[in-house]
């Protein structure tokens, strides 16, 4: 099992909620993807530093659900959307712990 985690900090906080609204269409619509969380930041900043304002994180079978899933274009779509929205993210791809 492949896991995808996606982060962002909002370009304006204002915007939190169309960030959520654009990223919950993903699950909607896209076959390879076998799990799916997806959530804003809860809580105050504290001595860890600023946190990142929301996470998604998603399973997939095998790196060619994780790249199918990547390159699918109403991925694509949803992603031109975001980026406007959000001033960083990060991404981290791996093999889940007992999966490989």
């Amino acid at each position: 099992m492949i896991r995808h985690v996606f982060m962002w900090q909002l370009a304006d906080p204002n915007d939190a909620d169309r960030v959520l609204e654009l990223l919950a269409r993903l699950s909607e619509r896209l076959p390879s993807l076998r799990s799916w969380e997806l959530g804003s930041h809860a809580g105050e900043p504290n001595e860890n530093g600023d946190p990142w304002d929301g996470c998604l994180i998603s399973d997939f079978d095998d790196w060619d659900g994780l790249r199918e899933y990547s390159e699918d274009p109403f991925h694509m779509e949803v992603v031109n959307e975001l980026l406007p929205l959000v001033r960083s993210r990060a991404v981290v791809d791996f093999v889940r712990e007992g999966d490989a």
